[in-house]
């Protein structure tokens, strides 16, 4: 007959092993910039890859530059990466479980027309998570929310200060698992929400986009060290 301590220890250790199975069940993957240069583009722009990274530009006539991914994540989600603003105009954003709405893991592109407003008209129809971490140029402060319809936000988050700096590498780190979401810049959690109804699946965009008006200024960014990390 085993002692209570012993049997303590014993069931601790297959506690540890839960947790341990439950830490390591998401499936990493690394993704090389010749492979993310590979990914469906949308709007005018173009990559370029240099040693480890992808170069991000827009180009005449841009409105915005996505890069989307070709599959649809289903369940939890984790992405690490690295991610360089290498224009003073560069909004950085990533819209993660992108779908079209309803219980669908499609996403439907819009026609190679689409030009201005016309792209956010299709971007609301989604739905989606936004995360908007440099927006400087555009006059705002950084912003995660969950894009349910035209008219309808799950949640919104903003920050009152700027964190992104041009020329200088951050590390990026965005998760959905279970009910949390959240965004880490350089290791410090900026955004942490409990969404009670995640979206179940979706694409991965990352979306660049600079100023227009009177003023045009290209935006482009860096990126390297991409690990998507899913079930």
């Amino acid at each position: 007959m085993k002692s209570p301590f012993l049997l303590r220890i014993i069931g601790l250790s297959l506690l540890i092993g839960l947790n341990s199975c439950n830490n390591n069940k998401l499936i990493q993957r690394a993704i090389t910039p010749q492979e993310l240069s590979t990914w469906k583009t949308l709007d005018k722009g173009k990559t370029t890859v240099i040693g480890d990274e992808l170069i991000m530009e827009e180009i005449e006539g841009s409105d915005g530059f996505f890069l989307i991914s070709p599959e649809s994540y289903i369940g939890d989600l984790q992405l690490n990466y690295k991610i360089k603003a290498l224009s003073d105009s560069s909004v950085l954003i990533v819209l993660f479980s992108a779908s079209d709405n309803g219980a669908s893991e499609k996403l439907t592109l819009p026609p190679p027309e689409t030009k201005g407003s016309e792209f956010w008209t299709w971007r609301t129809h989604l739905e989606h998570y936004n995360l908007t971490f440099n927006n400087r140029s555009h006059g705002n402060k950084p912003f995660f929310f969950k894009n349910e319809s035209p008219n309808k936000r799950g949640f919104y988050q903003n920050t009152k200060e700027n964190i992104v700096e041009v020329g200088k590498w951050y590390t990026i780190e965005i998760g959905k698992v279970g009910n949390r979401l959240w965004f880490k810049l350089d290791g410090n959690i900026i955004f942490e929400q409990e969404d009670c109804k995640p979206f179940p699946n979706g694409h991965l965009m990352f979306r660049i986009s600079g100023t227009t008006g009177e003023q045009v200024i290209f935006a482009k960014a860096a990126i390297k060290d991409l690990v998507i990390s899913h079930e």
